[in-house]
């Protein structure tokens, strides 16, 4: 996680990076960027305060789990993460409602050729979840082939998002 002051939102930033989460009342606003990655914010509009995941796989194919630390990169633990930190806040899992962002295809492959696609697998297991888990989604942004940045007010659940283009460079002898 990083922190910094942002003079266009006049808000302190966390920056949260893959297996983070950052959960707030609006004192500041949680950010990160995604490509295939998936970040689902959580609200509760009755305690009015949210939080937000970044996580990279859906599922851990090791089924170990050795290590915490890096749990919080897989979907089926990531959620689970965000859930019980929001309870811990007092938020109440049946005023949870969520908005989902991320899963693109960033690096252009033909969807032929791989089954499925990370960023895809990442969208379905998260719309299953939430389905399962009966949090509402009221709102997402996934998909496409472009990297995107967004930041989130945990206090009102308002999402800015910005689409990045890809630059691949070439190196020169």
């Amino acid at each position: 996680m990083n922190r910094y002051f942002d003079s266009q939102f006049n808000k302190h930033i966390v920056t949260i990076y893959p297996g983070e989460y950052h959960c707030g009342e609006g004192e500041e606003y949680i950010s990160t960027v995604l490509g295939s990655c998936i970040s689902v914010a959580l609200y509760d509009k009755v305690k009015q305060c949210g939080g937000l995941n970044h996580f990279m796989l859906a599922y851990d194919q090791t089924s170990s789990k050795e290590n915490d630390a890096l749990a919080g990169r897989f979907g089926e633990y990531a959620m689970e993460l965000l859930i019980n930190s929001m309870l811990k806040r007092g938020a109440s899992k049946r005023n949870l409602t969520a908005k989902v962002f991320g899963g693109s295809n960033v690096l252009g492959a033909d969807e032929s050729k791989r089954t499925p696609l990370v960023g895809t697998a990442n969208i379905n297991f998260v719309f299953d979840y939430l389905e399962q888990e009966q949090i509402p989604v009221i709102s997402s942004n996934t998909g496409g082939d472009r990297p995107r940045k967004i930041f989130y007010d945990p206090k009102s659940s308002k999402i800015w998002l910005k689409y990045f283009s890809i630059c691949l460079w070439n190196s020169l002898p």
